[in-house]
């Protein structure tokens, strides 16, 4: 209880607690105003907790799912373990088997340059130029590959050394360089080409001046006295058949899968690819486990409240409802722009609970896997495709491209392509053979490359279930999204409350200091009758005393 001191000092008052009096006036008629000014502070403070841990959950999810991404429903193997083979390309992997067998490995050409004591030793300047193309077995006679251009290291004051121009050679596409320590003070330039033996190298150097040392790098005369190892090619028996390939790494010997070759054989050995049921449908398992576990956050953040559970802080928030409601329609909605008809969740055996988390009923996927495997490929992994064999589409990654079905077009006359209304340029691969492509528009980075003449045929760009998931948590996570809109639009209504609550508070003070003058009156008044009051009585005490 409150002391009123005036009240207690002053002891001819009314002997009423004026401070308490007041106080208990000024919370009766502020209260339920300060109340629900705090209640709604509070809700808004809480929500914006709630919308920091729903953003981080799709943040989660979008981690959890992404590593799902290339999965494929084919498992490859390889008898060999020196010679491994994997998917590639699961919209074009299939079932197969074959024996292969390897004579030799790709190498690169290796230069060496030696006789240096320092990686800092100081050459010359100027400049090499390299060529690519084929030494002869000798490795005297050198045939440039003019489909390649050449390339140039410029070597100048401040990249003269050793080093200097092993940097500068290494920059340059289609070289590697290095220095190698053979002994104390004796050092080598070590200059190398990529595999195959049509990517070997001639260097060409233009000393700055005569007599330049700089000149001991050139190999258009004495490659043979340099070269340490040949530039060769890869060659493989592939069920009986010889081929040659650039490279150790072959990706198109077997259509969808990669090859790595880091041994040769004596004897063939088996590669394969099988559809495996087994693994295919524990890795949806795991991805629909990862979509319901976030789902159940969600609606905990969501959930509307009872008489026997509370609310969850974002009940009612229209933004945190519109994500759980798209994840939903997403999770549920058609997938298109692989084939002519959509593809569903549900094709696979999905069901979606009441609570909108998922189920998956194994004897139902493994059924659908086997009937038509490509809604488990939509799920996973985003595709360009065509309906016709003599088309080979690939879009770029970051291309952002409206999934669907686009027509191709070919006047063989003119030799005019177009897709989806959109004519085309032409260009020609490392290859030779003609690249279509648009230069601006809806369908830029898509490229469409012909075996054959096609006159009409249709193009597919699909998107993956993953790759839609998580561009929209992108969009909806990101820092001008919709989450991130909605957190700053609370903050604003939590500072307009709180200086609602400040004008309260002020209010508040109004209040008091008017019902203390009231009251401060009203005792004024009440002490001066009092004080009448005791000088009658006194008076007529006396009067009677002198009677």
């Amino acid at each position: 209880m409150s002391v009123d001191y005036l009240s207690a000092l002053n002891s001819k008052g009314s002997g009423l607690n004026i401070t308490q009096i007041v106080d208990s006036l000024v919370q009766a008629e502020t209260a339920p105003q300060k109340d629900l000014l705090q209640n709604k502070i509070d809700k808004r403070t809480t929500a914006i907790s709630a919308l920091a841990t729903l953003s981080s959950e799709l943040g989660n999810l979008k981690t959890n799912i992404s590593g799902f991404a290339g999965t494929s429903k084919y498992t490859a193997t390889s008898t060999s373990s020196g010679n491994t083979i994997s998917v590639s390309d699961t919209s074009l992997a299939t079932a197969f088997t074959s024996d292969v067998q390897v004579t030799t490995l790709a190498t690169s050409q290796t230069l060496e340059f030696s006789g240096y004591t320092s990686p800092t030793q100081e050459l010359a300047t100027g400049s090499i130029s390299i060529d690519f193309g084929t030494w002869n077995e000798n490795a005297t006679s050198f045939t440039r590959d003019t489909s390649v251009s050449a390339v140039t290291a410029t070597i100048a004051d401040t990249n003269k050394t050793l080093a200097g121009i092993a940097s500068s050679l290494n920059a340059l596409s289609g070289v590697s360089a290095s220095i190698v320590k053979k002994a104390e003070n004796s050092y080598s330039l070590l200059v190398r080409s990529e595999t195959g033996a049509d990517n070997a190298l001639r260097l060409t150097v233009t000393p700055t001046s005569a007599g330049s040392t700089i000149t001991a790098l050139d190999t258009t005369s004495d490659n043979n006295n340099h070269q340490t190892v040949a530039a060769s090619n890869a060659t493989l028996t592939v069920d009986g058949i010889s081929i040659a390939r650039e490279s150790n790494s072959i990706a198109d010997l077997f259509e969808g899968y990669t090859l790595d070759l880091t041994t040769t054989t004596s004897s063939t050995f088996r590669v394969s690819g099988a559809l495996d049921t087994t693994t295919a449908y524990n890795q949806m398992q795991s991805f629909i486990d990862s979509l319901n576990s976030s789902r159940t956050k969600l609606n905990e953040l969501t959930k509307t409240g009872s008489a026997t559970t509370e609310a969850g802080p974002l009940n009612n928030d229209p933004v945190a409802a519109a994500v759980v409601k798209r994840l939903r329609s997403l999770t549920n909605g058609a997938l298109t722009g692989f084939g002519t008809s959509s593809l569903y969740l549900s094709n696979l055996g999905v069901r979606t609970n009441l609570d909108g988390t998922l189920t998956l009923t194994k004897s139902s996927f493994e059924n659908a896997l086997a009937t038509d495997a490509t809604t488990f490929d939509a799920i996973f992994n985003s595709t360009a495709t065509s309906d016709s064999d003599f088309l080979s589409v690939t879009k770029s990654a970051s291309a952002d491209i409206t999934p669907g079905t686009y027509a191709w077009t070919f006047n063989s006359s003119s030799s005019v392509a177009t897709l989806g209304g959109t004519t085309l340029t032409t260009s020609t691969n490392s290859d030779g053979n003609t690249v279509y492509a648009p230069t601006s528009g809806d369908l830029l980075g898509v490229s469409v490359t012909p075996s054959q003449n096609v006159a009409t045929a249709n193009i597919f760009i699909g998107k993956s279930l993953i790759d839609t998931l998580s561009d929209y948590i992108d969009e909806t996570i990101k820092s001008a999204g919709d989450l991130s809109n909605r957190k700053t639009q609370i903050t604003t209504e939590v500072t307009d409350l709180n200086l609602d609550s400040a004008k309260l508070d002020e209010r508040m003070e109004e209040i008091r200091t008017r019902y203390t003058k009231q009251f401060s009156a009203m005792e004024a008044l009440v002490t001066s009758m009092n004080n009448t009051g005791e000088f009658l009585t006194n008076m007529m005490d006396a009067f009677n005393k002198d009677s």
